[in-house]
């Protein structure tokens, strides 16, 4: 609240030096010398004060509501009506004080009545033209700073696109140089290669969208499993399970991808290869997209699971799936001394 005071300070000011101008106008206008002037003061501040909320909702409700979207007509009933309403109920709020010190009737002579509903009126218009305007430039300001930080953020988004034209050319270029540098009986080796640069181009070119097609986000998957496992020792229990009709739908890039990561990466380390086991399955049930992670690890690393790293991790993907999908995604992660489990349900609607 005290940031918001101080980012409009100046309105909040100029609003205050117009509410004391237009009192002292109202006071010297209005001003009787056969009456006390406290209670003359007192009825024009306070009543010109209370023009500041009708003012207040013209400008910030109105406005917004109405003006904006171009619904002038009834913008302008809602201006009349809220003006001149709360004109008449100012009126008999100041004259009620005004009665309570000197006991001067609340509702005076015709022709001084209508003299303070017009001056009431005309410092209503004031206002409520002034506050209208400054919420419009306040408005049309603001909009004009997004468009200009989207602006920039556009640009720099151009330069990374350029920057990443030129970068990936030449890093494809030498992982090709040493594919063919590999002797030809090194088939693992080259494979591993092609394999790589396989999955690069996937996250430089193909990544770029907010959804990618399941079909492309499974090859992937494959190519990384299968670069993981080389990595492994020998005897390793690798298991993963694609199912047969995960196909005609699309979900967010690598939005899956850290369970697979962290399972890799936390796994046991047993004497016995055998005892270390990595169980990735993934199919689709009617509308929803079922991942489900199993691997093996040593109790004292339990925890690191929940740990991020590098900013991807399961409290990351967690925000991430609140980001994308709000309520049509559910994450859930068991463990118990030796296996940890995470289980994520995605439903999807292409």
């Amino acid at each position: 609240m005290a940031t918001g005071f101080k980012k409009h300070f100046v309105t909040y000011l100029s609003l205050g030096l117009l509410w004391l101008f237009v009192s002292f106008f109202m006071a010297v206008i209005y001003y009787n010398p056969y009456s006390p002037v406290g209670p003359q003061l007192a009825a024009t501040f306070f009543g010109t004060l209370l023009i500041v909320f009708p003012s207040w909702y013209c400008a910030t409700r109105l406005v917004p509501g109405y003006l904006y979207k171009k619904k002038i007509n009834s913008f302008i009933r809602r201006l009349l009506l809220v003006t001149i309403s709360s004109v008449v109920v100012i009126y008999f709020i100041a004259a009620s004080i005004y009665h309570v010190f000197t006991g001067k009737p609340v509702i005076r002579e015709p022709q001084v009545f209508f003299m303070i509903i017009l001056l009431l009126l005309f410092v209503s218009v004031i206002f409520t033209s002034v506050g209208c305007g400054v919420k419009i430039i306040a408005d049309r300001y603001n909009l004009e700073q997004r468009l200009l930080e989207t602006e920039k953020e556009k640009i720099s988004a151009e330069l990374n696109f350029l920057r990443s034209q030129i970068n990936p050319h030449f890093l494809f270029n030498v992982l090709n140089t040493i594919y063919f540098q590999i002797d030809k009986s090194n088939e693992p080796a080259r494979e591993s290669v092609d394999k790589f640069s396989e999955m690069l181009r996937y996250q430089l070119y193909d990544c770029n969208t907010d959804r990618i097609e399941i079909k492309k986000e499974i090859e992937y998957i494959k190519s990384y499993v299968a670069m993981q496992s080389m990595r492994m020792e020998a005897g390793t229990d690798i298991q993963l399970y694609i199912g047969d009709t995960l196909d005609g739908f699309s979900i967010a890039p690598f939005i899956f991808l850290t369970l697979i990561e962290n399972a890799f990466k936390h796994v046991s380390h047993f004497k016995n290869s055998s005892e270390n086991k990595i169980s990735i399955d993934i199919r689709r049930m009617e509308n929803t997209l079922v991942v489900k992670v199993i691997n093996t690890f040593d109790k004292e690393e339990k925890t690191k699971h929940l740990q991020p790293s590098g900013g991807m991790g399961i409290q990351n993907l967690k925000r991430r799936l609140e980001l994308l999908y709000v309520d049509r995604a559910h994450l859930s992660v068991y463990s118990n001394d030796i296996i940890f489990e995470s289980i994520l349900n995605l439903q999807f609607h292409d």
